[in-house]
């Protein structure tokens, strides 16, 4: 699967080419990988993102697609490294009543609400850094997919539950609940089984094996 046959196949599931449907399907498209990370976070959302903090600073722009924080790890120089504790905003900024103290970067909070939207644009790092860093984020966030970025680990690894699950967002805007009840079973019997299949991973990494 790639972007463009998930594309066609939207079309030839649903029966539609018409030009309102063609033209909302890239949205419903990111709305079924919504969906999907809200049902399974832990399947292959995380990423990394690095970026380097100049002397004095003390806001970190977020990537656009971040959704939550994993951790964040700061780096010197030298190689050094050490973990940001996550505090509350309110919190750093009475760690930090003044942007001119500056020392070692120990905590973070997000900070700063982006414009008609729910998240958080930046990440605060308290005390403003004395120095050059560069800052290990791990993150949670939604991959990029289109007509541009035409795989991710979503059509690599688990093709079926993104195809229905663009086609549950497909049947709620053309309001065909009969197909949306179909493609919600069978989202759910996709999901079922792949978090099966990572349990037994899981335990079959952990469990202790007979040499003998």
């Amino acid at each position: 699967m790639n972007y463009n046959t998930l594309t066609d196949d939207m079309q030839t599931y649903m029966l539609r080419t018409d030009q309102p449907y063609l033209a909302k399907i890239p949205e419903l498209i990111q709305q079924g990988i919504i969906r999907i990370y809200n049902n399974a976070k832990d399947i292959g959302f995380e990423l990394y993102y690095d970026v380097n903090v100049a002397p004095n600073a003390f806001l970190i722009p977020k990537p656009d697609n971040w959704q939550e924080t994993v951790s964040l790890s700061i780096v010197d120089v030298n190689g050094n490294k050490g973990f940001l504790q996550e505090r509350t905003y309110e919190y750093c900024k009475t760690y930090l009543p003044n942007v001119n103290i500056t020392g070692i970067p120990k905590y973070y909070s997000d900070s700063l609400v982006r414009a008609n939207s729910n998240s958080y644009a930046n990440w605060l790092i308290t005390p403003a850094a004395n120095a050059n860093y560069t800052v290990n984020a791990i993150y949670l966030g939604i991959p990029l997919f289109d007509a541009r970025n035409q795989i991710n680990f979503l059509t690599q690894r688990y093709p079926n539950l993104l195809l229905y699950s663009c086609l549950m967002e497909a049947c709620l805007f053309l309001d065909n609940e009969e197909k949306r009840n179909k493609y919600e079973m069978m989202f759910g019997k996709e999901l079922e089984t792949i978090n099966r299949m990572n349990v037994d991973r899981t335990t079959d990494r952990t469990v202790m094996r007979d040499k003998s």
